[in-house]
């Protein structure tokens, strides 16, 4: 019994493989796809104000100031050690609905009406490379 049973799972085990194989290189190809997208993206919206690299230096970030009219700093993105304690969840919901509804600046536009939240999920991972250690 038992080498009939195991005999079983090995066929089924073997023959589930390239299907598993299959789905994980479909889901790179769609993760790649998406990264593209996203680093367009970026490119677009973002780098105003947080620079190509991320490093919060964009044209537009010297506009940002506070009522006393001190420029407010844009985040810096490719910073590893402050990007470390920032969930992707925190992030997403930034992007989504702004940075006042995660306590940060309000110039942090809210994106949720302009991405999809696949698109938004896909910019989190987007930003993630920013951080080259």
């Amino acid at each position: 019994m038992r080498t009939k049973i195991r005999s079983t799972l090995w066929v089924w085990t073997v023959s589930a493989i390239p299907a598993v194989a299959a789905l994980a290189l479909i889901s790179t190809g769609a993760r790649a796809a998406d990264l593209t997208a996203a680093a367009s993206s970026y490119s677009d919206t973002c780098a105003k104000c947080h620079g190509p690299a991320g490093k919060g230096d964009g044209p537009k970030a010297a506009e940002l100031k506070d009522k006393d009219g001190k420029v407010v700093a844009s985040g810096d993105l490719s910073d590893c050690a402050k990007m470390a304690k920032v969930t992707d969840d925190d992030m997403f919901k930034e992007l989504k609905e702004g940075g006042q509804a995660v306590g940060k600046s309000k110039f942090m536009t809210p994106y949720g009406d302009a991405m999809e939240d696949d698109e938004i999920k896909a910019m989190v991972a987007y930003v993630r490379t920013l951080c080259k250690k």
